[in-house]
């Protein structure tokens, strides 16, 4: 019996397999408010497809706020897999950890540096307070290159405070506790709705960055390599079937989101876009996070970067032509 846990930021699954039947638990889906259409949907997609059980997992999900706080349960044998953001595997490896990014959903930088009406411009932002996450995630990192994308250091220039994730970054804004965030494309139409504005697009620039992927230890690789190769090849078919049918998609999607429903066709638009069919993680955006690490860290440019991503469970899925299979009619 396999258990493998993997979060939103977290899911974890049950494997079992017998001659005849593959056992399966209830999904559990625990988390807050926060909880929005963004690329972890693809595994609500395969838990209400049935496509971890058609490939013998029983898959239970839950919400870990903050990817740092998942891989600290991966560490302590809690979970197994984790979905979850790059600069935390980062983090974690130049520490000496044992993460490694396995898969990646969201390849490049999704984020917008967003204010309040009160801000007319750029300048209007030193000595305002920036609504924050904790550090080592995807959003601290976009705020942090946001900022100097337009000439603001953010430790000198600016006053940022952790707020948690982006639905209370945007709750502290619209109650004047902030004036400024970053969110992602998924989340673009319900700020606007709340009446901020876009101050810088980074999402535009295609910068290489692994925003949100499968990460799991090269321990738990070896000794649970066919479970995770299952778990893999539903994630593979999840993304096929959400690319392809897009009303049974947001049907799943209305069922989970806990956000402005209004706004998942947007949503799905953008990750039907950014979602690629064979999840390679990107090396390249684990270099784009060192080189940022580095601005504080210049020793850490030596850190040998392929020890952060391991493609041989896509590359395996890739080379066996599963995806080719799936998709014939």
């Amino acid at each position: 019996m396999h258990r493998i846990i993997v979060t939103i930021f977290a899911l974890l699954f049950l494997c079992e397999m017998t001659a005849n039947a593959r056992a399966q638990e209830r999904l559990n889906l625990r988390g807050d408010v926060n909880v929005n259409a963004g690329s972890s949907s693809v595994f609500w997609v395969a838990k209400d497809m049935g496509f971890f059980k058609k490939h013998g997992l029983d898959v239970n999900v839950i919400y870990i706020e903050g990817t740092p706080k998942a891989l600290m349960a991966l560490f302590a044998g809690e979970l197994q897999v984790v979905a979850g953001t790059g600069p935390a595997v980062a983090s974690a490896r130049v520490r000496g950890a044992d993460a490694t990014m396995i898969m990646g959903l969201e390849v490049s930088l999704p984020y917008y540096l967003i204010a309040t009406s009160s801000i007319k411009s750029v300048e209007e932002l030193r000595g305002k307070v920036g609504a924050n996450h904790s550090a080592a995630t995807s959003a601290d990192f976009a705020m942090r290159l946001g900022l100097r994308n337009i000439g603001l250091e953010p430790e000198r220039d600016v006053n940022l405070r952790v707020v948690g994730a982006t639905t209370l970054r945007m709750l502290a804004m619209q109650q004047g506790q902030a004036q400024f965030t970053v969110i992602t494309t998924t989340e673009l139409e319900q700020a606007d709705k709340m009446g901020f504005k876009v101050l810088v697009d980074l999402a535009s620039k295609r910068i290489p960055y692994p925003h949100s992927g499968v990460i799991t230890s090269q321990k738990i690789l070896h000794e649970r390599h066919d479970a995770i190769l299952r778990f893999g090849r539903a994630t593979v078919e999840a993304i096929h079937f959400f690319k392809s049918q897009k009303a049974p998609t947001i049907g799943i999607l209305k069922k989970y989101a806990k956000t402005d429903l209004s706004t998942l066709d947007s949503a799905y638009t953008y990750l039907r876009g950014a979602l690629p069919d064979l999840p390679y993680p990107t090396l390249e955006g684990m270099k784009t996070i060192l080189v940022e690490m580095s601005r504080t860290r210049p020793e850490l440019l030596k850190t040998d970067v392929t020890t952060m991503v391991d493609t041989s469970i896509v590359k395996t899925i890739d080379d066996e032509g599963f995806l080719k299979r799936i998709s014939k009619p």
